[in-house]
């Protein structure tokens, strides 16, 4: 089966399970600025991971933020959004649509607050390294491993990744030193940390 083929029934089996037929014509600039609200809620999720990372977090909190207005948002825009793009769609695009979107636009605001209004006193921790291990690097450099470390952040585990040139030195260590701020909603940013032998 060739890719034309394979592309040619998801296409069907798309616009026979999750989209119902054109309902209306629609409005072609709502449906635009919905698309480009989609597009840019998306662009605010990856900066988000790069906040969640210099973050003391648990992952289930940014879940939760991210998740709920998807919950909340479906049943009642969901006949408002069928009226603007003309279709009847599957109530999960809408849900997807809205945690890509609204659940997106909460999740930055919430963790770049917590991250950018931090308190301005810096506290030195160190914690005992619980592993070690190496991520693949981006497109183009895959050889360029980057190496992290698992410590037990005051019961919670957190992974910290280092950069290429410090792989000898990560996979080496036995602590690390973290310097942190407490952040606005009290969970704690990582301002730096470094491996301790």
């Amino acid at each position: 089966m060739n890719n034309f083929n394979i592309r040619r029934i998801l296409v069907e089996l798309f616009q026979r399970k999750l989209v119902n037929g054109r309902v209306s014509k629609g409005n072609k600039k709502l449906d635009n600025l919905v698309v480009g609200l989609g597009f840019l809620g998306l662009v605010l999720l990856f900066l988000e991971i790069l906040i969640y990372r210099k973050t003391i977090i648990e992952l289930k909190i940014p879940l939760m933020i991210w998740l709920t207005p998807g919950i909340i948002l479906t049943p009642i825009f969901y006949n408002k959004l069928n009226d603007i793009d003309g279709m009847k769609a599957h109530w999960i695009l809408h849900y997807i649509l809205h945690s890509c979107m609204t659940g997106a636009f909460v999740l930055f605001s919430f963790m770049s607050i917590n991250y950018f209004f931090a308190s301005s006193s810096i506290e030195t921790k160190k914690f005992k390294v619980l592993e070690t291990g190496s991520l693949s690097g981006g497109k183009g450099s895959r050889n360029k491993r980057k190496p992290y470390v698992v410590i037990n952040y005051e019961g919670m585990e957190k992974d910290l990744i280092f950069p290429h040139s410090e792989m000898e030195n990560v996979m080496n260590s036995k602590a690390v030193m973290l310097d942190v701020r407490k952040g606005l909603f009290g969970f704690d940013v990582l301002d730096e940390y470094q491996v301790w032998e």
